[in-house]
């Protein structure tokens, strides 16, 4: 926060003097607000399995997208009619009170598979990768997110709330594909957790033959929302895979975690 100090002079003082002064206290930049912005991350991932499934062999795991920020992760969402598509705001707080920021690069989908609700796509993304020579060989099935308050991460963290305060009821327009108005966010200290037998929470790896690889879990990563950093967004994990065709013979083996918030 800047701060601008005012000086008085006397009428004695030279007018050259005193006009060098009272432009120099123009000069200063004006007090601004400050901001509570958040910060996105990823925590470890977990649960790791591999499940033959509708003739695939599927990498299931568990994901928790956090904000160690200093403010809410909060979206908000309208439009004026049922046809049309939502526009969508970043809410973000502060000391001058809370500011919204259009982000129109933000689309919103209908769940529609059993999630009755409204998605944010690309909020997270998932990515496989050979770890000896670091082609991709797969992609995370799941491109949408409702996401709210499911998990306490770290509430030492200044401003996180003892509870959760984005809830399933009163987020992303649940059971409600004609809604005209939604958000959804995430507190401070809190994370949203999918877990590894949720619809659409895997990488397809049939096709692949038994080895190491990696998989990386990135929070925003087309950057559309603001937030406090952009150079904690992702962590990894180092999996050695035996695949087997054969029913039940396929594991999976964790080999080494990347940086955790």
């Amino acid at each position: 926060m800047n701060r601008r100090t005012l000086i008085s002079f006397g009428f004695a003082l030279p007018f050259a003097v005193g006009a060098l002064a009272f432009a120099l206290v123009l000069a200063q930049p004006a007090r601004t607000a400050s901001q509570d912005l958040p910060d996105l991350a990823m925590a470890r991932l977990a649960d790791f399995d591999i499940v033959s499934s509708g003739g695939q062999l599927q990498l299931r795991f568990s994901a928790t997208i956090v904000n160690v920020g200093q403010g809410p992760f909060e979206l908000s969402a309208s439009r004026p009619d049922s046809a049309s598509a939502f526009s969508v705001v970043q809410k973000v707080y502060g000391s001058g009170g809370p500011v919204d920021g259009a982000v129109p690069s933000a689309q919103l989908v209908w769940g529609g598979d059993g999630h009755n609700h409204w998605h944010v796509r690309d909020l997270e993304t998932y990515e496989l990768d050979r770890l000896d020579n670091g082609v991709k060989v797969g992609m995370g099935m799941k491109s949408g997110f409702c996401f709210f308050d499911t998990t306490a991460f770290n509430l030492s963290l200044p401003g996180a709330p003892a509870n959760a305060v984005y809830t399933p009821g009163t987020v992303c327009g649940q059971n409600n594909l004609n809604a005209s108005s939604l958000r959804m966010g995430i507190s401070v200290g809190w994370g949203d957790r999918y877990g590894a037998t949720l619809r659409d929470q895997y990488i397809d790896v049939t096709a692949l033959t038994s080895g190491n690889y990696r998989l990386t879990a990135i929070a925003d990563l087309a950057g559309q929302f603001s937030e406090a950093r952009e150079d904690n967004n992702e962590t990894w994990v180092d999996l050695k895979l035996t695949i087997s065709k054969g029913k039940g013979g396929s594991k999976v083996r964790v080999i080494g975690y990347g940086p955790t918030p």
